[in-house]
């Protein structure tokens, strides 16, 4: 049909799409006629939105009478409906038009023989699916004429009897493409035309239209032997009986024929050309698409819609991410969708979609809130979230079902974590554009700080993918490939998103390094987020009080992750020196124990604090501390930092060492390097010169970013949301789509490749061999058998032997 459409004249182009990209493909393409073929199962929200998309849509059904319920109660979203079955046409009013499927010389065109001899294969094909009427219909002719050369392509279902035939299943139970079906009709002395007259679903068992291998076996010089003894099915209004071809009232005359023109074959032959010239003449699917072409040009021209209703109201943006302010655990990611919501909420609807952490098992609940976040819907399931899932059936449907219910009309997603990954596979079957802001590095690794099982920084972007096995299988027992298979699934995602926000130029020319697709492409844009406007506002005294001590800030959560571990040898060795230091952040209990033990005289802890209030606490000191041991992608309290005035050391890594010039704007330290730290600072005690002249330029420096940024997001938003709003049709319950829906299918569903033989454990600390399920089976059975001791003895024979250490 699309190679007809493109033959005819007036038809400027033909995309041939899917519901993956169906919607999109139609905007991208400015096309004005959607045509909707099958029909049987389509799917309401994307059909409704391609078709508001072109303005005009027709559906052309394939399975009237057999589907035609389903039919007419999908013909609202259409301006036209043709149907194969001319007895389904009162069904959809006025809508409704008869258009009979046709056949392709492309396809199904084969000359027919000038004679009989040397040509012929078979004396009887038929292929069809196991209609009941049609599996007895061939078991009582097998029975009259069992010398006859047979081809039967007779697949059954579950859902119709088995058929009862003198042949072996693998005789006749098989299926066969159309191209070759169509050399089968032309290779057989006759083919047997049964119709239908089954259907499962309560409709009309008989359809008054001959299917389309009745017209493919006629462009296949196939001399067809027709049943004519059900009155409805209307062969006559095509082809004329006994010039094109042979129709028969039962078995007993379908066998007295069938014996006549086997042993007549110039009569048989002349009759395969006439219905073959018949054929190409007006039953091909050119002649059909013209016709349909046909009746659209003679619709009224649609109404000019007007774009005016799009601004008069907030566009709904859905945020989805792994949390919320103020649910901790929360960080900057958290602040920093609360501080675009705040600053840009009278402008967008915001609702936010996010894991439930008041539950148990993370994922086995969802929220959703609005632009005041109160909870307005929420989706329950009996188990939590898999870390290593790539897809979940379950949670797709969920989501692609929240989209088009809340009518959201854009999808930001800020974090994965929490989600199936593939979520973000499916804004754009429902032609919504999306944004992903990269905070961390989750789209390369599941580790997404990048920190290897030695709790320091990877480099990956450096080292070969066999780097990526050793620690994936140290750290969680994947096997090699796990995250090839991860990240080759989240190269489709990545390519499914419309933007990619990054913060620095650093963090996007990472993400081009593990992601080659992304070198040639524009949707990585860079603009760095902004502290909290409280903060910028935040009027705070540059002098410093008139004090002997020097005075730092730790801003931030004190953790692993910030270089707790490092910075708890710089406090323990500066206890004594003329600097007071204080922890502005909630400090952990594993950290609270070590610097209880350790009482730190000049040493204090500020404790939480809401965001858009750090610069006002940081103000007064000195310098601030922010000793990651990651590549942080931006880290907005060094933002915080310099607006109080204050002059940074930072690690030399990520985006604190982009951003940080040595000796200009702030000092670098190299990563985890502790008495690097502590020499600095002592240097700065004894001299305060150089941080006097670093603290002029930082505020000479410092200028307002935040109404900017938001300007930056406002702008982007405008320029990925539809031109124009859709329109709700669907108001009954719908099923959300999932990726497979969408005809992606994956293998398996989760990245982690389980091993097949033992996995080394280390933390860090050495070498740990884990034993794969197999073997702790057999320890089982051997305990059972020779009891503990020997046992015992065994299992440390089995784990030298692995490591090396001793002979079994």
């Amino acid at each position: 049909m699309v190679r007809a459409l493109s033959e005819v004249e007036g038809v400027e182009c033909v995309i041939r799409s899917d519901y993956l990209t169906a919607v999109q493909d139609a905007s991208r393409h400015n096309c004005n006629l959607l045509i909707a073929f099958d029909g049987e199962e389509l799917d309401r929200p994307i059909i409704e939105r391609v078709a508001q998309v072109c303005g005009r849509s027709v559906l052309w059904v394939t399975e009237d009478p057999y589907e035609r319920s389903v039919n007419v109660g999908n013909s609202d979203l259409f301006d036209l409906v043709f149907t194969n079955d001319s007895g389904s046409v009162a069904g959809y009013g006025d809508k409704g038009v008869s258009l009979p499927l046709a056949a392709d010389p492309r396809f199904h065109f084969h000359a027919v023989p000038e004679v009989d001899q040397d040509h012929y294969l078979y004396d009887l094909f038929f292929a069809g699916t196991a209609w009941p009427n049609r599996s007895d219909f061939l078991a009582r002719l097998q029975t009259a004429i069992p010398e006859i050369n047979l081809k039967l392509a007779l697949p059954a279902n579950p859902y119709i009897p088995a058929p009862k035939l003198k042949m072996d299943p693998s005789a006749y139970d098989w299926r066969t493409p159309n191209t070759e079906f169509a050399k089968f009709a032309n290779r057989s002395r006759s083919v047997l035309t049964l119709h239908r007259a089954f259907s499962s679903s309560g409709n009309d068992p008989v359809a008054h239209t001959p299917g389309p291998r009745f017209f493919e076996v006629a462009l296949a010089g196939g001399f067809q032997l027709v049943d004519t003894s059900i009155p409805e099915i209307r062969v006559q209004d095509f082809y004329q009986e006994g010039r094109d071809f042979v129709g028969f009232d039962g078995p007993a005359d379908c066998i007295a024929k069938l014996r006549h023109y086997l042993g007549n074959p110039e009569e048989r032959l002349a009759i395969a050309r006439s219905a073959q010239q018949v054929t190409l003449e007006r039953h091909l699917y050119l002649h059909r698409v013209r016709e349909l072409l046909g009746r659209v040009a003679a619709l009224p021209q649609p109404a000019v819609r007007s774009l005016a209703a799009a601004s008069s109201s907030r566009r709904k943006v859905l945020v989805v991410s792994h949390n919320i302010l103020g649910v901790p655990p929360y960080g900057g990611v958290e602040v920093y969708q609360d501080s675009v919501r705040t600053a840009l909420g009278d402008t967008f609807e915001f609702l936010f979609y996010t894991p439930d952490r008041s539950v148990g098992s993370m994922g086995s609940r969802y929220v959703l809130h609005d632009g005041s976040m109160e909870v307005i819907d929420a989706v329950q399931f009996d188990d939590g979230l898999d870390e290593a899932a790539l897809t979940c059936p379950r949670r797709e449907s969920a989501f692609s079902e929240l989209l088009y219910r809340h009518g959201i009309e854009l999808v930001h997603f800020q974090h994965l974590i929490g989600h199936p990954p593939s979520l973000g596979l499916l804004p754009s079957s429902l032609g919504l554009r999306s944004i992903l802001s990269l905070h961390d590095y989750h789209a390369v690794c599941s580790r997404f700080n990048l920190l290897d099982y030695r709790g320091v920084y990877c480099d990956i972007p450096s080292l070969p993918i066999e780097t990526c096995d050793v620690c994936l299988n140290a750290c969680g027992g994947g096997a090699a490939g796990s995250q090839a298979r991860r990240r080759a699934f989240f190269s489709r995602v990545l390519e499914s998103i419309d933007v990619l926000h990054a913060n620095t130029d650093g963090v996007a020319d990472l993400y081009r390094r593990m992601y080659p697709a992304l070198l040639d492409s524009d949707r990585i844009r860079v603009n760095a987020v902004p502290m909290p406007k409280d903060d910028e506002m935040a009027d705070v005294p540059m002098q410093r009080e008139a004090t002997t001590k020097l005075r730092i800030a730790v801003p931030g959560n004190f953790t692993r992750n910030k270089g707790g571990n490092e910075l708890i040898h710089v406090f323990n060795q500066l206890r004594h020196d003329d600097v007071e230091i204080t922890i502005v952040g909630p400090v952990p209990e594993e950290y609270q124990n070590i610097l209880r033990i350790l009482d730190i005289p000049n040493l204090k802890q500020h404790g939480s604090y809401k965001p858009g209030t750090l610069k006002q606490i940081l103000a007064g000191h000195d310098m601030s501390i922010h000793f990651s041991i990651w590549p942080e992608t931006y880290c907005i309290s060094l933002s915080e930092s310099w607006a109080a005035g204050l002059v940074p050391i930072v690690s030399d890594i990520g985006a604190l060492g982009e951003r940080v010039f040595d000796g200009e704007n702030g000092y670098t330290i190299p990563v985890s390097e502790a008495g690097a730290m502590v020499h600095l600072i002592r240097e700065v005690i004894a001299d305060r010169s150089g941080l006097e002249s670093i603290r002029s330029r930082v505020i000479s420096a410092t200028r307002p970013h935040h109404d900017e940024h938001m300007l930056w997001v406002s702008d982007l938003y405008n320029e990925l949301l539809p031109k124009e709003r859709f329109t709700q049709r669907t108001h009954t319950p719908i099923r959300g789509n999932t990726i497979r829906d969408l005809g992606i299918l994956l293998v398996e569903p989760n990245w982690v490749i389980r091993p097949q033989a033992s996995s080394v454990s280390d933390d860090g600390h050495g070498p740990t061999v884990v034993l794969p399920v197999g073997v702790m089976r057999k320890a089982l059975w051997y305990y059972r058998k020779n009891g503990i001791r020997n046992t015992i003895v065994r299992i440390l024979q089995e784990v030298m032997r692995r490591v090396g250490g001793g002979r079994q």
